[in-house]
């Protein structure tokens, strides 16, 4: 499981003095990307021209979080489909006091960035993914 921690800013706040249900999914997004900088799989996408499409996402908002209050953003280990064009996705984001807060689920495929089409990725991104997302467990 990988894992970073957050301070909720301004910018992810609703009208009800909260994170809102779209600021959640940014705040997911902006962390997976960002971690998927550090892990050299945002480059490796363009240098293949295969990267993640999601086709559906499930989100369960379990507690509220607001502005200035650290969250922590964790990736969870998943069981890789057997179909290899397709990738699952879990990204929780827990309050500081240990509380689940959002749970996000999402299924999507590799797509090859040239044909426009779904495809099964490069070994060299899998192996990254097998050991960042589905490998032994780290922090």
């Amino acid at each position: 499981m990988k894992s970073k921690k957050i301070v909720v800013s301004s910018k992810y706040i609703d009208q009800n003095g909260h994170v809102g249900e779209a600021g959640y999914l940014s705040i997911a997004i902006d962390a997976l990307w960002e971690f998927n900088k550090e892990i050299g799989t945002s480059q490796k996408f363009l240098q293949l021209s295969c990267a993640p499409v999601t086709f559906s996402t499930k989100i369960d908002y379990l507690k509220e979080v607001f502005e200035h209050e650290e969250i922590e953003f964790r990736i969870e280990r998943l069981t890789p489909p057997e179909d290899k064009r397709k990738w699952i996705r879990k990204i929780l984001l827990f309050k500081s006091s240990g509380e689940l807060a959002v749970k996000i689920l999402a299924n999507g495929a590799w797509f090859d960035l040239n044909s426009r089409k779904i495809t099964t990725p490069p070994n060299e991104i899998m192996e990254i993914f097998d050991k960042n997302f589905y490998g032994s467990e780290t922090k």
